[in-house]
């Protein structure tokens, strides 16, 4: 078949009804492959949450606040946690498989030569997601976060001055706390006497039951209850100690991933129009100036207010710009179809 000529198999002049169906069809199959990846991600729902919230742990614990978060409505842990992690999710997992529906159907209007793209748009769009899904996880994440929760230990320490005494009388009005004088001699008398519970260095292999002991290792006062090991939550001495709302994070953090995975399939979008020479390379390359303002606007528009983590994100997606630049450099080539020489015509 001539490179120049369209497939037989699938005129691009068929009429509007058949159309209309083919996008049917290729919408119900789209629709089906995230139904079927929803099932794995409801089965694997708790796991992907308690995955997806390492980096809000990590980081409350190396900023010295509890590692905690909380919930508000008595529906939350399953409407506004376990069922929005499970679609966007599902979403992410069957992303390329709709990519591979949607090309499918607009693939009907090009030439045989260009049809040959899909064998690189499937393969290259999941890595493309595995690529986002890891660089929003390990990079962008734990940068958001770090920084926001290094500006909340910028906040001072709890401490209460000793009240005027305007306010000294008034607490002693309102006060319901026994006010009676402390015998200060007899509860220093003997500082001895507190029991103390062991330093080591880690956590004994059999702990008794209601043991208690400070892992030096981890910096955490822990405990035997019910047949587990427990940690002990401290309270923040801190003016603010952020606690998020659990719904809250992982709506944020999945909003993010998907945003981020929409974001770097660009490559993947310039592929296509390189090989199907929608596009000429030479004419995007002059785009480059509105490529790094579209960049930083995606960077604002896809993290949080702060400065560092819209740089963090616009910078890989102006590399990922250059990088789609190349491949449709490539593949503009390769797919031009050649003349045949004068004495072949």
């Amino acid at each position: 078949m001539p490179l120049d000529q369209p497939d037989s198999s699938s005129d691009p002049s068929m009429p509007l009804g058949d159309h209309l169906e083919e996008l049917r069809t290729r919408l119900l199959l789209a629709l089906a492959g995230v139904v079927v990846a929803a099932v794995i991600t409801f089965i694997y729902g708790f796991k992907l949450i308690a995955w997806l919230a390492q980096p809000l742990l990590q980081a409350q614990d190396a900023m010295g606040f509890p590692t905690q978060t909380l919930v508000l409505e008595p529906t939350a842990g399953f409407a506004s946690v376990y069922l929005p992690v499970a679609l966007i999710a599902a979403v992410l997992l069957a992303s390329p498989w709709v990519i591979y529906q949607a090309w499918k159907f607009v693939s009907v209007g090009l030439y045989h030569h260009e049809r040959k793209a899909v064998y690189l748009l499937t393969p290259f769009s999941t890595l493309m997601t595995a690529l986002a899904v890891c660089f929003t996880y390990y990079v962008l994440l734990p940068v958001c976060l770090m920084f926001f929760f290094q500006f909340a230990t910028y906040y001072p320490k709890i401490e209460l001055s000793d009240p005027d005494p305007v306010q000294k009388l008034l607490l002693q009005a309102y006060s319901v706390a026994d006010t009676a004088p402390v015998d200060t001699e007899k509860s220093t008398a003997d500082t001895t006497s507190f029991p103390r519970f062991p330093i080591l260095a880690e956590d004994p292999p059999d702990p008794p039951e209601g043991a208690l002991w400070f892992d030096a290792a981890s910096g955490k006062i822990k405990a035997r209850l019910d047949g587990q090991i427990r940690v002990v939550p401290l309270q923040s001495d801190r003016l603010l100690a952020p606690t998020p709302q659990l719904g809250q994070y992982v709506r944020f953090a999945a909003m993010m991933m998907l945003g981020v995975t929409i974001a770097f399939q660009l490559p993947v979008v310039m592929l296509v129009a390189g090989w199907t020479q929608l596009f000429d390379p030479r004419s995007i390359a002059l785009l480059r100036k509105y490529a790094i303002f579209l960049a930083f606007a995606a960077g604002a528009l896809l993290t949080p207010t702060d400065l560092l983590s819209m740089v963090v994100l616009a910078v890989p997606l102006y590399l990922l710009f250059e990088f789609g630049l190349l491949m449709m450099k490539l593949t503009y080539r390769k797919s031009t179809p050649k003349t045949p020489p004068p004495d072949e015509l």
